[in-house]
């Protein structure tokens, strides 16, 4: 079904976020239709979204695919312009907290997160979130793509079969798409204006549902793999992990599996 923007914007509450949106019903990927609109027009206006039906090259964390089927998901970029400074790092955070309240409000399923910015639900992954910056004239901009499991219907893809769910299946019906996509531009939006203000809140709000603190876990990273009991995170929202030998570290990106 053809996404509705009159719709969409009937349940928008922003003074920003998503007012201008660009809807492709099949596209390579998201983030790169927001890069290239970015190239092409220098007057783009700050918080645009791309949106898509379908994504063939979607992209997650690390270089992995998005699996990306036509009508089984959200698939969306948003533009932020706005100086976050040090705070920066706290976007995919406060993205998984939209996430997870766009989906308690539009089918009343409670979410929880897997650090870094994974949302979950039972052990398995519901939405992926993914920020590239993007400077413009000194200036650096973020990129943040979200990715929503909205409504699976057919065979599940056998590769993540066991790794994910969607919305329809946990909730017994699929949010519509059009008010999904408003509500987590709704909360999205006002928890960014908050990074600045309050980041020890979005900190207390990720960190008291993330499954990870206190679970023996293996950290896979690009420099290999750490064992040791993640304790807790930092207000740049790094994992804080006991090793074996008694030291602690604070990790910036990796995956995490539980031991």
């Amino acid at each position: 079904m053809p996404f509705n923007i009159e719709q969409y914007e009937r349940y928008l509450d922003t003074q920003f976020l998503g007012r201008t949106l660009h809807y492709r019903e099949t596209t390579n990927s998201t983030m790169d239709d927001a890069r290239l609109i970015l190239e092409n027009d220098k007057e783009a206006p700050p918080g645009f979204v791309c949106v898509a039906g379908e994504q063939l090259q979607g992209r997650g964390r690390l270089g992995r695919t998005w699996i990306s089927a036509p009508g089984s998901g959200l698939y969306s970029t948003f533009y932020i312009k706005k100086k976050v400074g040090e705070n920066a790092p706290l976007i995919t955070i406060v993205a998984a907290i939209a996430v997870a309240e766009a989906t308690r409000l539009t089918t009343g399923v409670e979410l929880n997160f897997k650090w870094p910015n994974d949302v979950m639900y039972e052990g398995k992954k519901v939405s992926g979130i993914l920020a590239e910056a993007y400077t413009d004239s000194g200036d650096l901009n973020i990129l943040l793509g979200i990715g929503i499991n909205r409504e699976w219907s057919g065979n599940i893809p056998s590769e993540i079969a066991n790794i994910a769910v969607s919305l329809s299946e946990i909730a017994g019906f699929a949010p519509n798409t059009e008010e999904l996509l408003a509500s987590l531009t709704n909360v999205l939006e006002s928890k960014i204006f908050s990074i600045t203000q309050f980041p020890e809140s979005i900190i207390d709000e990720w960190s008291n549902k993330l499954t990870t603190i206190g679970k023996e876990i293996t950290l896979n990273t690009i420099n290999g793999s750490i064992d040791g009991q993640a304790t807790g995170v930092t207000n740049t929202g790094d994992l804080i992990l006991l090793m074996k030998n008694g030291e602690y570290r604070h990790i910036s990106a990796g995956d995490v599996a539980l031991r």
